[in-house]
């Protein structure tokens, strides 16, 4: 990959080992969909989309579901106890010793984050020589997640889990979103110092940033613009959420290049579509992957259009009409 206008090495690791047992589901929930595309698979098709060098996924409960997702387009690590992220990381440590360059932590039930901000993240961290490298985000309310404590100076000290947290750490409004660029060598490093010394009794991958400062090395913060961006999945109500919020984000790219979309709210346009200038999607169109309408067309309302389907300059698809 090349930042900055340097040749660097960036392998990303996807954390793919949780249970998500809130999903209420006989399947891993890294596999359920949105748009019919799987959660974990956005998330690795957004590690490609940013260069990365190599791609490792952390796998372990109902591995087999997200294995057969993915197949060879990763590597694997496994994570048979679930011992934290920091213990998840730890199972991935062989595709990184010896190596230099960054490793970018991402989630496989994360899949809102825009390449944009990853980017920035990479780049902030090579050209300010950071060690790590957080994606944080300001939270009126930032109940659950982990704090972000700062010195005086503004330099992040550590961050603080919501159960590990005083009174006064709780006040904190910066949180720490698992997001992360980490040199590779002291990565490794820095991991065989972490202990499950805290209220949940796991390796918090957390650690790894006071451990860093402890050695005086250099650590930093991309602050996003989008909170959205960092939400995860861990039930139907947020996967309903998350489907909303990329809707929302596929349509105002459309509307954004010409198109007029009378009802985003009950308009379905699926990834990877191409759209023509003046084209009028009327409400209740669903529109699936990989479909090119031309120019000038005028589609619905209450249309389906399949997958990969072609759809010329001028053409009129009517109420109800479905073309596959």
């Amino acid at each position: 990959m090349i930042i900055n206008g340097e040749e660097q090495y960036v392998i990303t690791l996807i954390m793919a080992a949780g249970k998500g047992t809130r999903m209420k589901s006989d399947k891993s929930k890294l596999v359920h969909k949105i748009f019919d595309k799987e959660l974990v698979k956005r998330v690795v098709e957004l590690a490609n989309d940013i260069g990365s060098d190599d791609i490792v996924a952390v796998v372990g409960y109902l591995k087999e579901q997200v294995i057969d997702v993915l197949k060879d387009s990763v590597k694997y690590a496994y994570q048979e106890e679930l011992l934290g992220t920091g213990h998840a990381v730890m199972q991935a440590t062989e595709y990184l010793k010896n190596i230099k360059g960054k490793v970018v932590i991402l989630y496989g039930d994360v899949p809102a984050i825009r390449k944009e901000t990853l980017e920035t993240l990479i780049e902030k961290s090579v050209r300010d020589k950071e060690y790590a490298t957080l994606l944080t985000a300001i939270y009126e309310n930032p109940t659950g997640y982990g704090r972000i404590i700062r010195d005086v100076g503004g330099n992040i000290k550590a961050i603080v889990e919501e159960k590990d947290a005083d009174i006064n750490q709780k006040q904190v409004k910066e949180i720490n979103s698992g997001i992360y660029c980490f040199d590779i060598e002291e990565l490794v490093d820095a991991l065989q110092y972490i202990k499950p010394n805290n209220a949940q009794g796991e390796y918090y991958l957390t650690d790894v940033i006071k451990i860093m400062n402890d050695k005086g090395l250099k650590t930093g913060a991309v602050i996003v613009e989008d909170n959205t961006e960092i939400l995860g999945v861990n039930d139907r109500k947020q996967l309903e959420q998350l489907t909303s919020i990329l809707q929302k984000r596929i349509n105002e790219m459309h509307m954004k290049n010409g198109v007029t979309i009378e009802s985003s709210n009950t308009t379905y346009i699926h990834d990877n579509v191409k759209i023509g200038r003046d084209t009028v999607i009327h409400p209740n169109t669903v529109i699936k992957s990989g479909a090119v309408i031309g120019d000038n067309c005028e589609i619905g309302p209450f249309a389906f259009i399949g997958e990969d389907t072609i759809i010329k300059d001028n053409t009129v698809i009517k109420e109800f009409e479905k073309i596959k």
